[in-house]
């Protein structure tokens, strides 16, 4: 449909010859009054026809106006609209947790120097990556990029040159983005040209580490130059999993404030509502609070939890079952992950249920004793774990403990039985241990009815032991 353009309308005549307006005048009788007391000329049928017709419409009007404001006063007042107004009325006075500053440029050049220093320890001549948390935490290359079949790739080398090689018919689009560096080298490739034997040429590399992001392609490209090729290091990765003030200050923020979003939630949750009015209300919370295009959630009520990712939809909340909502969202690209199992109010539970969930509590409490510095990370699993197996629950408890948590949902380092790997303060890393029944294994318990039970939250590594990023952990299912 082409633009409208109002020199060429054609506009029509005010008054058409075939439609005369219809003139309303006082008008005398000619003919002799058949009564002395007839001092008017009766309506024809005609006029009262047309009478008829306007006040019908006039009718409908007001009829389809009032069905409209009808319809608008129950979109306003929906279930989701009512859960957030409620929740909000809480929530207003924590948007002040979220009032944290982005990273400084010095800190991107900071982490460029650290990693450069690293690579040549390890004796590799440049780290490469494609568009991805990698490239977003050290110079702010958006992992949002688009990637196709054409590379394009941030390079750092062992003496701090930061460069990137890109399609040469891209380069207008590319110089465009946000990058932060000293000084750029920009490698262009043709079209006509390979743009591994470009990176070769115009760099001499002999051996590259690639980010453990970077798709297979690029890396059987580059090796097919002779270019050495080597995995990511694990003394690499722990460059992003340790987190400086600026990044902690942001994770405390957005972690914070989705703890309170979620008692927020509790307070005006009732039964008889369903997962998507609060699942709706819960975005709509986010977004108004200015961090709403991150968001995720999980939101699961009684059996349905027995899968800890949940997966089914449509379901009403009935007295005595938990809900369980697993949720976040993002600041500045750095993400939350909070998960409470809750109660409304007025809602009562089995004491087996509030015995399973004060259960989970003391797994949680075990872990967050040992996530301090140089302890296993297979060491705080079991130790979550055999609160857990102790109460006669241990084949419920089906998944790791947990994950580190940045620009990444789930990075590195990972809490499960089979990681070796030794925790470092400044790491921030998930605690969540849950126990999940399905309405089949529930039998064997002599229940008729499945559930599932999680706690979780991002926990700091310190000295001493771990650090809510959270603020402070539940106490109760009706105090998240």
């Amino acid at each position: 449909m082409g633009a409208y353009d109002p020199e060429k309308e054609v506009r029509q005549p005010l008054l058409n010859k075939e439609i005369q307006p219809i003139i309303c005048e006082k008008t005398t009788s000619t003919r002799p009054s058949s009564s002395s007391s007839e001092k008017r000329r009766k309506p024809t049928v005609s006029t009262v026809a047309f009478s008829l017709v306007l006040l019908g419409a006039i009718l409908a009007f007001f009829s389809s106006l009032t069905l409209l404001l009808a319809l608008a006063n129950a979109l306003s007042n929906s279930p989701a609209e009512k859960l957030e107004s409620c929740a909000w009325d809480t929530l207003k006075s924590h948007v002040s947790l979220l009032d944290v500053p982005r990273i400084g440029h010095k800190e991107f050049l900071k982490r460029q120097s650290i990693l450069a220093a690293a690579l040549d320890e390890a004796g590799v001549d440049a780290f490469i990556a494609e568009p991805s948390a990698s490239s977003s935490y050290y110079a702010n290359i958006s992992s949002a990029y688009d990637l196709s079949e054409r590379p394009f790739l941030m390079i750092l080398d062992r003496t701090g040159k930061f460069s990137y090689l890109a399609p040469k018919f891209e380069l207008g689009r590319i110089a465009g983005l946000d990058m932060v560096f000293k000084k750029k080298t920009v490698i262009e490739w043709a079209e006509e040209e390979s743009p591994y034997d470009v990176l070769k040429r115009e760099t001499s590399y002999k051996k590259v580490m690639l980010d453990e992001h970077v798709r297979f392609m690029i890396a059987a490209g580059v090796q097919a130059t002779g270019i050495e090729v080597v995995p990511m290091s694990q003394a690499i990765q722990s460059l992003r999993a340790v987190k400086t003030e600026a990044e902690l200050a942001v994770l405390r923020g957005i972690n914070a404030f989705t703890l309170e979003l979620i008692r927020s939630l509790q307070k005006c949750i009732d039964i008889g509502m369903s997962q998507e009015t609060i699942d709706t209300a819960a975005h709509s919370l986010f977004s108004r609070a200015g961090v709403g295009s991150g968001y995720w959630a999980i939101v699961l009520f009684g059996e349905q939890a027995a899968s800890p990712h949940g997966g089914s939809s449509g379901k009403t909340l009935q007295d005595g079952e938990f809900v369980l909502i697993d949720i976040g969202s993002s600041l500045h690209s750095y993400g939350s992950d909070v998960t409470r199992t809750i109660l409304p109010s007025k809602s009562t539970i089995s004491e087996e249920l509030m015995g399973i969930w004060k259960t989970v509590h003391a797994s949680q409490s075990a872990a967050v004793a040992l996530m301090r510095a140089n302890e296993t990370c297979s060491d705080v699993d079991a130790a979550s774990r055999k609160v857990i197996i102790d109460a006669g629950y241990g084949e419920f408890f089906t998944h790791r403990l947990g994950h580190g948590l940045g620009l990444e949902m789930h990075e590195h380092p990972y809490l499960n039985g089979a990681n070796s790997e030794k925790l470092k303060i400044g790491e921030v890393v998930t605690n969540e241990p849950g126990i999940y029944v399905t309405g089949e294994e529930a039998k064997g318990l002599g229940r008729s009815v499945g559930f599932g039970v999680r706690l979780e939250d991002p926990i700091l590594v310190s000295a001493d032991g771990g650090v809510p990023m959270t603020g402070s952990r539940a106490k109760s299912p009706y105090e998240p």
